[in-house]
């Protein structure tokens, strides 16, 4: 017993864990030759290897690592990986049944904060001639890309004397906004009528007068598909609302993307609710030149060069301009 209780202090908590494991398939999505990060199989060998790099702690049992991980998908009610096996023994995947929003937000972790680190830093860059306590007024639409955009504005509240003025029918920007600590003090969230809908996390609904009865600074979407420049979601009903609000509604429009979405292999049913050159601007990670991500990004953005050209790349993002 006290052996175990020696090791237990040596070994990361489930939370801690489970982000670590999410991080490494990130990173090896980001130099993959495959189609989806769900097609990546991890050795527990080659996790194991990770996990003694990153934190120092020499993990022996993969039964152990397996049952944290079970632990943490039981706590939060979600299947997120799959245990099998490879060549080089047991192996650890994602699930490959991705389709809410919870799972969706455990993915592609280091793509979307370089994305959202661009899009603040495009809003930042913006606001700087504003006079301090002037008003930025954002929409922030659906997704898990859409919520870590939140989640980087909330880290720098302090950082811009702003007040903020955001609109969204999304839980988890609610969640990142709806907090009672000083920096918050400047921050007032507002919320459509509608039917929540767990899947998306998102306020369903056809009534908009919230958004159509002003003008945004900022309009930020996302999607779960991209496809020969068209932009698709899986439900018909969040396509609809997007579709609305992509061409109805006033501001300056800004898609962001992880990299995932350019697919050779579409599976949605729906119709498309915009195309990539109904945005003013492009946002999404910087990709390894030779990884399956980057090369189906280009060829999507390859037609869009002349209109949407890049106005910014570095190391973390690059940003697409509408001229």
């Amino acid at each position: 017993m006290d052996t175990e209780k020696r090791a237990s202090k040596h070994r990361l908590k489930q939370k801690d864990l489970v982000a670590l494991l999410l991080a490494l398939f990130s990173e090896e999505y980001d130099k993959a030759q495959v189609d989806s990060i769900t097609d990546i199989l991890l050795p527990m060998s080659a996790i194991k290897t990770y996990l003694q790099s990153k934190v120092g702690i020499s993990y022996t049992s993969d039964a152990w690592i397996i049952t944290q991980v079970r632990k943490y998908e039981e706590e939060i009610d979600t299947v997120l990986f799959r245990k099998t096996a490879s060549q080089e023994g047991a192996a650890l995947g994602l699930c490959q049944n991705i389709s809410t929003y919870e799972q969706k937000r455990h993915l592609y972790v280091t793509q979307k904060i370089r994305t959202a680190n661009g899009v603040f830093d495009l809003m930042r860059n913006s606001v700087e001639k504003r006079p301090s306590g002037n008003t930025i007024s954002i929409l922030l639409e659906a997704g898990s890309t859409v919520t870590r955009v939140a989640e980087i504005i909330a880290q720098n509240l302090n950082s811009l004397p702003l007040k903020w003025d955001i609109c969204t029918h999304n839980l988890g920007v609610i969640e990142c906004f709806g907090k009672t600590s000083p920096a918050y003090k400047n921050v007032s969230i507002s919320v459509p009528q509608g039917k929540f809908d767990p899947v998306t996390n998102l306020i369903l609904s056809d009534k908009l007068e919230l958004y159509m009865d002003r003008e945004f600074d900022w309009i930020i979407q996302g999607t779960s598909f991209l496809a020969d420049g068209n932009l698709y979601v899986e439900k018909p009903d969040e396509s609809r609302l997007k579709a609305k609000i992509l061409h109805d509604c006033r501001g300056t429009k800004v898609l962001v993307l992880t990299g995932h979405e350019a697919t050779l292999h579409l599976s949605c049913p729906t119709e498309p609710f915009g195309v990539i050159s109904d945005y003013d601007y492009i946002v999404y990670p910087a990709l390894a030149g030779d990884s399956a991500a980057a090369k189906k990004m280009n060829k999507e953005m390859a037609q869009f060069a002349e209109t949407l050209p890049v106005i910014i790349r570095n190391w973390s993002y690059v940003i697409m301009a509408h001229i």
